[in-house]
């Protein structure tokens, strides 16, 4: 279902405080959203097409690139998460956003937004994962880093790849593309990830580039593990915890 404009655009432009202090020593530039479109495709599901005030004009949006979105709390001050940019149009200057709902003032937000919507965001990014074709990617996320983790495999088809998701299961829209040489392991929330992707990567193809995407705890565990117990590269492990528990 495509909604229809807002009878009266919001702008989310919060009091940033600290947070967008730091944000500003390490380098962060802003960008200013403006909600096109919005994709109801599921009931805990909500999809924005956005324009990127000139980003992909400028910037290469690697499949995993993502920005942050700066919410506003009730108390007014900011509220900062960060979304990948799916499916970028460089001839239009758009990409859609898709917010995986839950309590929370993103998931408030992101249930009222309509086509006119504004929000401020900020670009501060990493590597990209996928540079130079490398000869196998492995996968690791959730519910959070589906968006990071389909649109890499829409993206870039060519790459064999392993993929590991948590998934709590009943949530159709998790549903990855279909193609040649990709393997697909669906394990239930709980702390086994970890290990079962430590096994997947030590039977991986020389040459492995791993993209873990987790909770923070798991995240900082794996990245470890596939440098320590794997002996994988620091530049093969691209390492980024999507959300974080408390």
């Amino acid at each position: 279902m495509v909604a229809e404009p807002h009878p009266d655009p919001r702008m989310s432009a919060p009091k940033r405080g600290i947070n967008g202090a730091i944000v500003r020593v390490w380098g962060g530039k802003d960008l200013s959203l403006t909600v096109l479109e919005r994709e109801d495709p599921a009931e805990d599901l909500v999809r924005l097409r956005v324009d990127l005030d000139g980003l992909l004009a400028r910037d290469d949006v690697y499949p995993t690139y993502w920005l942050r979105l700066w919410f506003t709390a009730p108390s007014g001050k900011g509220h900062q998460r960060a979304y990948t940019l799916v499916s970028p149009d460089a001839e239009a200057g758009t990409a859609w956003l898709e917010f995986f709902l839950h309590e929370g003032t993103a998931s408030d937000w992101a249930r009222g937004s309509r086509p006119g919507d504004r929000i401020e965001a900020t670009v501060l990014n990493g590597r990209d994962p996928v540079a130079g074709s490398p000869a196998h990617l492995l996968l690791v996320g959730d519910g959070a880093s589906f968006p990071a983790i389909a649109d890499t495999l829409r993206r870039r088809p060519g790459i064999p790849a392993t993929v590991l998701l948590e998934d709590a299961g009943g949530q159709d829209w998790m549903a990855l593309p279909e193609r040649e040489g990709l393997t697909v392991r669906r394990l239930a929330p709980g702390g086994a990830i970890v290990e079962e992707a430590l096994t997947a990567a030590g039977t991986a193809p020389a040459g492995t580039v791993a993209f873990v995407a987790l909770e923070g705890a798991p995240t900082r565990a794996l990245s470890s593990g596939l440098r320590r117990r794997v002996g994988l590269p620091k530049e093969q492990v691209h390492a980024l915890a999507y959300w974080k528990r408390g």
